[in-house]
């Protein structure tokens, strides 16, 4: 897609599919190895408190024999859930975007004004990437062919993603 398709009336320049995905797949990553060093941490944590009380060095097993395989995934989703909620909500509202979206210029502004989001605005548009989610990702996907780019939780909440060139929209 050429840049005056991604361009709007407004001379804005909304940013498309392909890169917001290379800026979630970023941020996914960011946020998996954070919960997997909050998980070892907090499982060593555990582990250790069980050589602990046992008094006995050798009856626990390995580290990770020591714990059921569902409850880690549990574990994981919800440290995931944890640490996602605060780095969406106070990224784009405090700065307009994240690790992910900042290399590619993307910023998270209001649809109307195109300036900053409010908190309001941020909170329900990181609990709308459930709904984008849920269906086959297709919340994610229709910004592809949105006509100015937005998806699923950008339309809940009012938001909308640019590309910003030498700090301007």
């Amino acid at each position: 897609m050429s840049q005056s398709e991604n361009t709007g009336s407004s001379g804005v320049r909304f940013a498309g599919f392909w890169i917001r995905f290379a800026a979630s797949f970023i941020d996914w990553t960011i946020l998996t190895i954070a919960s997997w060093v909050a998980q070892l941490m907090i499982l060593g944590v555990v582990y250790w408190m069980r050589i602990f009380v046992s008094h006995s060095g050798g009856g626990t097993g390995g580290f990770f024999d020591a714990f059921n395989p569902l409850w880690l995934q549990v574990m994981n989703g919800i440290l995931y859930l944890l640490l996602s909620l605060p780095y969406y909500i106070i990224g784009h509202r405090r700065y307009g975007t994240t690790l992910g979206k900042r290399p590619f210029r993307i910023y998270v502004v209001d649809n109307s004004t195109f300036g900053p989001i409010t908190l309001r605005q941020s909170v329900i548009r990181c609990l709308g990437y459930a709904v984008s989610y849920a269906f086959f990702m297709v919340g994610f996907i229709m910004a592809a062919y949105h006509p100015t780019k937005r998806a699923l939780h950008d339309l809940i909440a009012g938001t909308v993603s640019v590309r910003r060139t030498d700090g301007n929209l």
